[in-house]
This record gives structure tokens, C-alpha cells and sequence, in this order.
């Protein structure tokens, strides 16, 4: 028995699959992307930390204030700004205002970070920090790429149902058409029958 053809698919579905592998791929490929670019972002601040290491030291600084207790106590751990002494490296006092957490007594010491001049400085970059910012970025890249890649595959999907719902349109006409003629053929049919053999 010969084997029936297939039937061939239309063109917009040729067009979704080779838009879906498209797709794939690139975010595959962005997938890729998002691990250099973290893998670079993650260098960068591990060299930004050690150069910090560098030039930063801990030292003591005595409040001069009370630190304030401000806000709700959602925000009791928002560190403020109080003022205070504190030696450089080589000694030298040094006045100023740093960050302390709220609530601390007068002539209470707390830990702060000097660059060489004195000044007060963040703390450097730890290796924990430059490995979370690394995964941040790189995870944000992921979920970018993936908004962008999905809102394409949504528009090509809109245009191949548009151009379906039409097609599937003219072919339910035509059905229409064919079994239109087809009961018109078995009404004249029956009506032969019914008026029996001409002579």
C-alpha cells in the first residue's frame, strides 16, 4: 500500500520554528554572556579591593556627640553621621564627622577607615561583596536578555496568528463552498432518483 504524502506545514510555522531555535540559541548565548561579564565584573572589584586594602587602614574614632536615635525601628540600623576624633596613621588627630550607629554615648570608640591622608573612607571590598555584586550583574544580564528575547518570540507569535486566523478563514470559505456543492449534488441526485429512469 502506498504510503500517503504529508502534508506540508505552513510557512508561518516553518517561520516559528526557525524563530524558536533563533531564540534558543541566543539565550544560550546570553546565558554565556552574563557568566563572562560577571567573571569580569568580579575581577575588576577583586583588583578595586586589593588596591583599597592598599591604601586603606582601620583605626579608632571617639564620638564627641551622643548618636542620635532617629527614624522607626525599621531604620535603627541606618547608620548616622556624628562627630569625631580619631588618629591618622602617623598619629595625628584628626576631627571630623563619621558614620556611627544610632543610639551610642558620647566618648564611645567606634572602628572607622582612613585612606593616607586620614580622611574617612568605606571599608574596602571584601571578597563576598565583589562575588554577590558578580552574580547580581551577571543574573541581571540573564533576566534582561530573557525579557528581550521573550518579547520578540511574542511578536512573531502575534504575526504568524494573525496570518493563521486569516488562512483558516479562506479555507473554512472554502469547505463552506465544497459542501455547499456536495449537498447540491445529493438533493439533484435524489431528485433523479425519485423521478425514476427517462425513457
Amino acid at each position: 500500500m502506498a504510503s500517503r504524502a504529508r502534508r506540508p506545514g505552513r510557512w508561518t510555522d516553518r517561520v516559528e520554528d526557525a524563530t524558536a531555535w533563533i531564540l534558543l540559541t541566543a539565550g544560550l548565548l546570553m546565558v554565556l554572556l552574563a557568566g563572562v561579564y560577571g567573571t569580569a565584573v568580579h575581577d575588576r572589584l577583586t583588583d578595586q579591593a586589593r588596591a583599597e586594602a592598599l591604601d586603606r587602614k582601620p583605626t579608632v574614632a571617639t564620638l564627641l556627640n551622643a548618636a542620635p536615635t532617629i527614624g522607626s525601628d525599621s531604620t535603627l540600623s541606618t547608620p548616622v553621621e556624628v562627630a569625631a576624633t580619631w588618629p591618622d596613621r602617623a598619629g595625628v588627630p584628626h576631627t571630623g564627622t563619621v558614620p556611627t550607629p544610632q543610639g551610642l554615648a558620647a566618648d564611645t570608640t567606634v572602628q572607622i577607615w582612613i585612606d593616607r591622608s586620614g580622611a574617612p573612607v568605606p571599608e574596602p571590598t571584601s571578597d563576598g561583596d565583589a562575588l554577590e555584586l558578580a552574580i547580581i550583574t551577571a543574573a541581571i544580564t540573564v533576566l534582561a536578555g530573557e525579557i528581550v528575547l521573550t518579547d520578540l518570540w511574542c511578536v512573531v507569535r502575534r504575526i504568524t496568528l494573525s496570518y493563521n486566523c486569516a488562512a483558516w478563514e479562506r479555507e473554512w470559505r472554502e469547505v463552506a463552498v465544497i459542501a455547499a456543492a456536495v449537498r447540491r449534488r445529493t438533493a439533484e441526485r435524489r431528485q433523479d432518483l425519485r423521478a425514476g429512469p427517462r425513457l
